[in-house]
């Protein structure tokens, strides 16, 4: 039994030769096969001569005008582009699953962060790496940090969390502000802003609360946050989207408290009021991903 490196040395067709064989075959000239494939047609002849002679029989008819397949040139035509048409499709499988993945992040958004975020965090990165690929998906945060200790994420933009495991890292943190907003039809209090608290406290009882749910880390922040305050914490309704949020209090059904992203983005301002107040919530927007992990691939 020959070994594989004698195979090698012995075997009569090589993916070159075949590859070759096929131009001159499609083309039905070695001069224009020559020249797709950028060598000289001496060079052809010769892989094609020496496939004939390995093999013993003739593949091609030569005259002074035309290239034309033998039957036997027929039968290898068949079979070299099968052989060819797999060995493309392999290589295109390889590369997206080894290069081109080697070129692709994969980004995890809170739902309470909002779609209003990503532009800022995505322009800039696309800017610097146009090359990269940029898989978006969007989850609750708990769901971001497990799938990023599951090597199933390379990013996960967040509200910061209480904690984090020893494992993940922040790599860049921003303030984000909420406003509270009602439809344009709503009354706000006669008297000139800043209002004495009597005044506001009694006004806020009076809405109907629209809340972000308490399921989100933001949710409960914001839950303590307006417990601190005194403000009113039951919500007549609960959501995740801070896009649905607005839309609602635009449509007169209630007041939010909202991200101010996300407000800075509402096409129709004229539709929503901004109740103007002594303080306001505030949370931090945190990047998260693997310690030493190289954000611009994985």
């Amino acid at each position: 039994m020959l070994m594989r490196h004698e195979y090698l040395a012995t075997r009569p067709v090589d993916l070159y030769s075949m590859h070759l064989f096929e131009l001159v075959a499609i083309e039905g000239s070695f001069t224009r096969a020559a020249g797709i494939a950028g060598v000289s047609q001496s060079a052809v002849t010769r892989q094609i001569q020496g496939m004939e002679n390995r093999l013993g029989v003739t593949l091609l008819e030569r005259t002074t005008r035309k290239v034309t397949l033998t039957d036997a040139g027929h039968a290898l035509l068949a079979e070299a582009r099968q052989l060819n048409g797999s060995l493309e499709a392999s290589l295109r499988r390889f590369k997206e699953e080894h290069v081109d993945a080697a070129r692709t992040v994969r980004v995890g958004f809170s739902r309470s962060v909002g779609l209003a975020s990503l532009p800022g965090f995505l322009l800039p990165f696309h800017r610097k790496s146009p090359e990269v690929r940029l898989k978006i998906s969007h989850d609750a945060g708990v769901g971001l940090l497990v799938a990023l200790l599951d090597h199933r994420l390379d990013i996960a933009i967040l509200t910061a969390p209480e904690k984090l495991n020893s494992s993940l890292q922040v790599q860049h943190s921003f303030a984000d502000e909420f406003e509270l907003i009602v439809g344009a039809q709503a009354h706000l209090p006669s008297a000139p802003a800043p209002w004495p608290a009597a005044t506001l406290h009694e006004w806020l009882e009076q809405q109907t609360w629209m809340h972000l749910g308490q399921q989100s880390h933001t949710g409960q922040k914001l839950a303590s946050w307006l417990q601190e305050q005194g403000f009113p914490t039951k919500p007549a309704m609960e959501l995740d989207n801070f896009e649905i949020l607005i839309q609602l209090v635009a449509m007169g059904l209630g007041a939010s408290w909202v991200s101010r992203r996300a407000l800075a983005a509402y096409p129709r301002k004229k539709a929503i009021q901004r109740v103007p107040l002594p303080v306001r919530f505030e949370r931090q927007i945190v990047m998260v991903t693997r310690r030493s992990q190289n954000t611009s691939r994985t």
